[in-house]
């Protein structure tokens, strides 16, 4: 699912730009075909030709896996996803379970805790275990001062998470260790395609 853009998980996880851009894609795809989700329109997309199915980056995906004889379950604009949910909200999930995130810095990782969010929440402030706080964004790109976002951190600590529920739900996600008794810990995969 080439468009130009980078992939099309990549395209739907972060509010950069490059998410505004795959949704209107996405709702062309649905609209120009008649279709009401990534079901459908894979359906659809078996009986186009390379060359049509190749003007839309998600239609090009559908007629591939038509190809491939398989079918995928992705709906990258649910609005229970993580990728959907307002930075503020996210941010507000991340102080009321204390989940810790693994940052890197200065070429050394260290967990850290989102403690408070900015009014209007593009800004977080972060306390590393050893005490020492910090400043940085929710969302996009910085480069500036060395920290990912915060929605770049939970992707990389916690790579399988889908849904916001995952994160506040108890006993929602399974799998890994906990680092220090009375903390959960998140990771277990879920299956976000089907066969």
């Amino acid at each position: 699912m080439s468009s130009g853009v980078g992939s099309p998980t990549r395209c739907c996880q972060f509010d950069d730009g490059t998410r505004q851009l795959a949704d209107t894609t996405y709702k062309d795809a649905l609209e120009k075909h008649g279709c009401l989700d990534m079901k459908d329109l894979q359906f659809e997309a078996e009986f186009l030709t390379w060359d049509q199915a190749s003007q839309n980056s998600f239609v090009f995906a559908c007629h591939l896996t038509s190809t491939l004889g398989i079918r995928v379950s992705w709906d990258p604009f649910n609005p229970d996803w993580i990728a959907s949910e307002a930075n503020i909200n996210l941010a507000q999930a991340m102080i009321a379970t204390q989940h810790l995130v693994h940052i890197q810095y200065k070429n050394e990782w260290k967990w850290a805790q989102t403690i408070q969010v900015s009014a209007e929440g593009k800004l977080v402030t972060m306390r590393f275990e050893g005490g020492d706080t910090f400043t940085m964004k929710t969302e996009g790109q910085d480069t500036t001062i060395g920290y990912p976002t915060l929605r770049e951190a939970i992707q990389r600590t916690f790579p399988t998470l889908v849904r916001l529920s995952q994160l506040t739900e108890p006993d929602r996600i399974y799998g890994t260790e906990i680092r220090e008794k009375g903390k959960r810990k998140i990771g277990w995969a879920q299956a976000v395609s089907s066969l």
